[in-house]
């Protein structure tokens, strides 16, 4: 089985729905690491490892997201304030979502499921 179907399938078997599924790859910086927020240069290149997020929309405000690498899931509710970092996986995700709400988007809720097998 190919890795969309699979994620499809998963996700199905978690959410009860058929998600979209993106990949986004795996980078290195050949030169420049830590430049590029800094007005440095910098080289990446992509690598043969990837993210996948499958995603659908909920009809409820929660975010639900459920990470393979961990077979751990964190539920928050978007009309309640962020929770604090937790030093964890989570942090990541729920920090794009605090920073897009603090932004003036207005978020709505959403299940997702993230698969990497980017080294960690």
């Amino acid at each position: 089985m190919n890795h969309l179907a699979d994620m499809q399938a998963k996700f199905q078997g978690l959410f009860g729905t058929l998600p979209k599924v993106y990949r986004a790859p795996g980078r290195v910086n050949l030169i420049g690491e830590h430049t590029d927020y800094n007005d440095g240069f910098v080289l990446p290149a992509a690598i043969g490892f990837s993210c996948w997020v499958a995603v659908a929309p909920r009809g409820d405000n929660k975010l639900v997201i459920h990470a393979e690498s961990f077979a751990e899931s964190v539920e928050i509710n978007l009309n309640h304030p962020m929770p604090a970092p937790l030093g964890k996986w989570s942090d990541y995700p729920l920090g794009v979502a605090s920073m897009l709400q603090q932004a003036g988007f207005a978020l709505h809720g959403a299940s997702l499921l993230i698969r990497g097998d980017v080294p960690l």
